[in-house]
């Protein structure tokens, strides 16, 4: 008997071991999905809400929480979900937590939820709110429950960023990489990544948004490195990336492209970062993070080509997508992207990955 126990054990440690979604060991199994979307999600992202719905109702009647926590004018944004919802599933139930509902009638709602959608906003909001200088309360406790059987939690913007164990609180690449802005404006400008402590829902990955329209590829690797995490997690607008929690896979939901970004081999030289690696995700591509370990990018000598910037309009707006994309499959060319004091570049490394370099002039 003794011996069948300890055997028991031993499964449920290796389990545990191999559920975290940088590989390395964690403290406990995860279950539930998440959903990641980079901000600016469009009413008709039928194949986004349709999803989330899908999971909402893997375990019984679908009821969502919209938590507007992040967001200045709350009741317009519970609108404006509640609404979208509506659209794809008529008559589904939905309760709006504000950050001012009471404790326990907060953990009432997330308890008899199948899913929540956190809105966008500040995501310091959430964090001061629900889970304050990383202390556990009422209703973090819910939301780890809503997950533990099976539930959903979506998060657009402010409620993407807030995944991870840690978070980006703002700020640009240029003052992340150390960059002092030419016009300080109002006062001056904290110059390094600004990171905090987020919800701890996605385990051992930052997360940020707006990525490719927000130019938005040095704070993450700068918060990356400060932090001394692995994988990073870059959506854009208009696009969403699934993780299920209990497998550590990441698949694309939208035709907007997400970035994973691998920052083991990352090397500092002044204020310069080499050697980042990254993978485009669209929609219906799967990548299971923990096996996603990409070997140290080659250097090339081909010369970089400059990625044109045509201002106004959207062309602006895409130009760091094109960045990435002319160097994936079946492009495979090296290119520049010059931005506020610095500059990407990215080539192609091997399995379909990119490598990328954030270069700050000394």
């Amino acid at each position: 008997m003794k011996a069948a126990l300890a055997s028991f054990v031993g499964v449920l440690v290796l389990l545990a071991s191999c559920a975290g979604i940088d590989g390395g060991a964690s403290s406990e199994l995860r279950r539930g999905t998440l959903i990641l979307i980079g901000g600016g999600l469009d009413d008709d992202a039928a194949y986004v809400w349709r999803r989330f719905v899908e999971l909402a109702s893997a375990y019984g009647t679908p009821r969502i929480v919209i938590a507007t926590a992040a967001t200045g004018p709350q009741d317009e944004e519970a609108v404006d979900k509640a609404e979208s919802l509506s659209v794809w599933s008529p008559g589904i139930a939905v309760d709006i937590l504000r950050r001012e509902t009471p404790t326990a009638a907060s953990v009432a709602m997330i308890d008899g939820a199948t899913a929540m959608f956190f809105t966008g906003g500040d995501q310091k909001r959430i964090t001061d709110r629900y889970r304050p200088e990383g202390r556990s309360t009422p209703e973090w406790d819910a939301m780890r429950r809503l997950l533990d059987r099976g539930g959903v939690i979506a998060g657009a913007s402010a409620g993407d960023a807030m995944m991870g164990p840690r978070m980006i609180l703002g700020g640009a690449s240029a003052s992340a990489l150390g960059i002092p802005p030419k016009d300080p404006g109002d006062g001056p400008v904290v110059l390094g990544p600004r990171t905090g402590l987020g919800m701890d829902f996605l385990p051992h990955a930052l997360t940020d948004s707006h990525w490719f329209e927000r130019d938005r590829m040095g704070r993450l690797v700068a918060a990356l490195v400060a932090d001394g995490l692995r994988v990073g997690i870059g959506v854009g607008e208009d696009a969403a990336v699934e993780v299920d929690l209990s497998s550590g896979v990441v698949t694309g939901l939208t035709t907007s492209e997400t970035l994973l970004v691998d920052a083991t081999h990352v090397v500092r030289e002044g204020r310069s970062l080499k050697g980042a690696v990254g993978r485009l995700v669209a929609r219906g591509d799967r990548v299971k993070l923990d096996a996603w370990r990409p070997g140290p990018p080659a250097a090339t000598s081909v010369d970089a080509r400059p990625v044109p910037v045509v201002e106004p309009g959207q062309n602006r707006q895409l130009a760091s997508w094109r960045l990435f994309r002319h160097a994936s499959p079946p492009g495979l060319a090296v290119r520049r992207l010059e931005l506020e004091g610095h500059a990407v570049v990215v080539r192609p490394a091997a399995d379909g990955d990119v490598a990328f370099d954030i270069i700050v002039p000394n």
